[in-house]
């Protein structure tokens, strides 16, 4: 066979393999359709798009807090939601005028086409972006992970989230105005968008990240003040602006303190936590508070920070398939609250290590570069901490904490490597 023949062959087989994915992951949710309102834990299919954004969605336009009791008790929805900026949630209010059954269909659809996006930036960041076999590939390997599964089966917006950070810092520098766009949709959640803007702070990309402010400000500002003018009106029966605004944030504290004590996200009880503080505090049985949590990410993103701040001094950014790239998506997933679909983000700089076209990872051995690859990868596709396979296995606390620490453990450790791969570097 002549070497475009052998081209063609891998480039068909791996195409196959995203359909075959995207099928069994199709299959899985139309099967496991979590009916809106059950608390059915085997059927959670497209739960999250209701439960997070669809129904959210619809309250919001109607001037109801999403982050309230009063919501929760009204719509068929599991609890209110935590604290995403409604940002997120004016972007997909065009699909509460569908059917929720049409909605189910083309926000699927619209999250693979989201997946094939996100291939192609991250190939297009790594120079590879012209062949198809490369794009289909990593798609592939997304729809098969653990998080790209996850996120396409439960129907939450991690994909685009991981989307916006990849073209933040991708474009951060060149083209600051599409980072910003990209960054107001970070800021959706807050535990992204906190560790990203002070990495990208330290980077220097101050233009990306004022203008992305000065519309994350506007894009939340705007929906909240139409929730507080309702709020206020439902509270005092005319308009007070106060009580609406106090409304909101009684509203936000109570769905935080509700969401952070649910076992899927405690620290402690969780089984899909990545940061590195979940990890620690699944050892000590201790739960934190917010201040805590925000210390230790400071002091965390202390050392990335310092080394970003030397490398744009020293003009040795390399971007985000680079060792700048795998810095700041590594520390953003360690450094504050993420779970096991955020690790996504990974696979811009997974591709950069694994083809090694720049001159940081040309400069690191083979060896090194296989280790800190497994690492990185390993969380993406962490199939063993999962509700399915550990209600299926009786294995104890210690079995338990074991299993659920592995890839908070590899990602500190994948930190620890590129900060002092880095700094060697950089000295």
């Amino acid at each position: 066979m002549t070497d475009r023949g052998k081209h063609l062959a891998i480039t068909a087989i791996v195409c196959l393999l995203f359909c075959l994915g995207v099928a069994l992951t199709a299959i899985r949710t139309v099967s496991r359709y979590q009916t809106p309102g059950s608390r059915d834990l085997s059927t959670q299919g497209m739960c999250d798009f209701h439960n997070g954004l669809y129904f959210p969605a619809t309250a919001l336009l109607a001037g109801k807090s999403p982050y309230g009791q009063q919501y929760a008790d009204e719509y068929p929805v599991s609890r209110q939601i935590p604290f995403f900026s409604p940002i997120i949630l004016v972007l997909h209010a065009p699909l509460t005028f569908l059917p929720l059954p049409v909605a189910d269909v083309l926000y699927f659809s619209i999250s693979l086409v989201l997946v094939v996006l996100l291939a192609m930036l991250s190939a297009a960041a790594a120079r590879v972006d012209r062949r198809v076999g490369w794009i289909a590939g990593i798609a592939a390997a997304m729809v098969f992970s653990r998080s790209g599964h996850i996120s396409l089966y439960n129907g939450y917006f991690t994909i685009e989230l991981a989307l916006a950070t990849i073209a933040a810092i991708h474009f951060a520098r060149h083209r600051p105005l599409v980072a910003a766009l990209a960054l107001a949709i970070v800021s959706a959640k807050p535990t992204f968008i906190l560790p990203l803007g002070f990495l990208m702070l330290a980077r220097g990309n101050f233009k990306a990240l004022l203008i992305g402010a000065a519309i994350s400000v506007v894009g939340a500002g705007l929906p909240m003040t139409y929730l507080a003018y309702h709020e206020g009106i439902r509270a005092s029966g005319s308009v007070d602006m106060a009580a609406g605004f106090e409304k909101l944030v009684d509203d936000i504290a109570t769905a935080q303190e509700i969401h952070m004590n649910t076992p899927g996200e405690s620290p402690v009880e969780s089984w899909t936590r990545l940061d590195a503080l979940a990890t620690v505090c699944k050892w000590t049985g201790s739960d934190p508070g917010s201040a805590v949590q925000l210390a230790a990410m400071m002091l965390i993103l202390a050392w990335p920070m310092w080394i970003l701040y030397q490398r744009q001094r020293s003009e040795l950014d390399d971007g985000i398939v680079g060792g700048t790239g795998c810095l700041i998506v590594v520390a953003t997933l360690t450094s504050l609250y993420h779970q096991s679909y955020d690790a996504l983000i990974v696979v811009a700089p997974i591709l950069g290590l694994l083809l090694a076209n720049t001159d940081f990872w040309m400069s690191v051995s083979p060896s090194i570069r296989g280790v800190l690859g497994a690492l990185l990868v390993f969380p993406a596709f962490n199939y063993l901490s999962t509700r399915s396979f550990l209600s299926r296995l009786d294995l104890g606390e210690l079995g338990f904490n074991v299993i659920t620490s592995l890839s908070g453990v590899a990602l500190m450790v994948a930190l620890v490597m590129t900060c002092v791969l880095l700094t060697r570097k950089a000295t």
